[in-house]
């Protein structure tokens, strides 16, 4: 389900940009979308809390999608 638009923070450049909210398999956590900047899809909604504390809970969703392939489909 679309949920709005809202920004984004990519962890490999830190680059922070706007994208539209895709909730992730019907959960609370939002879709990771591919890096206008570097290409990468580890990225997370953007909070103000410090990335290292952010990211820790997207890394098993990125783990995910790098075994899965997802990432190289772009």
């Amino acid at each position: 389900m679309i949920r709005g638009v809202i920004p984004f923070y990519c962890s490999e450049c830190g680059n922070r940009f706007i994208a539209i909210d895709v909730e992730l398999g019907a959960s609370v956590f939002s879709a990771p979308v591919r890096c206008g900047r570097c290409g990468s899809m580890h990225t997370r909604p953007w909070s103000i809390l410090p990335a290292a504390i952010a990211n820790r809970s997207y890394k098993a969703i990125w783990k995910k999608m790098d075994e899965e392939g997802i990432n190289d489909s772009f």
